[in-house]
């Protein structure tokens, strides 16, 4: 009984080696078939010409031929006049309204040499 069982427990264990190897290996396998599935699906939709449309009207802004587009910047932004005191208030630097932006970047150094601490 003693032989039989020094001989059996090497193969024994190999088999249930084995057998948690085939688990891990199917659980990988259905891994892999159901994102297989999702990718294929993705696939699907890109063929459909609708969504398509959708997506080049969602991400990029496309617009079909005499549709007028709208793009709404801010909604929480208020129109109208500009406040009196942001109109009133003037910094140390004059931001130019035209130009380069290298005479901008010249301008706000020497304005900063100018004041004093």
């Amino acid at each position: 009984m003693l032989m039989a069982f020094i001989v059996l427990a090497p193969t024994l264990r190999a088999y249930v080696s084995q057998q948690e190897q085939q688990r891990d290996l199917a659980a990988q396998i259905a891994g892999a078939q159901e994102r297989n599935a999702q990718l294929q699906a993705q696939i699907d939709q890109w063929n459909d010409p609708v969504y398509v449309q959708a997506q080049a009207r969602e991400r990029l802004g496309f617009v079909m031929p005499g549709e007028t587009p709208y793009r709404v910047v801010d909604p929480e932004t208020v129109t109208g006049e500009e406040p009196a005191a942001a109109a009133d208030e003037q910094g140390p630097v004059s931001v130019p309204p035209t130009g380069p932006w290298y005479l901008t970047v010249w301008d706000s150094v020497q304005v900063a040499g100018e004041i004093e601490d």
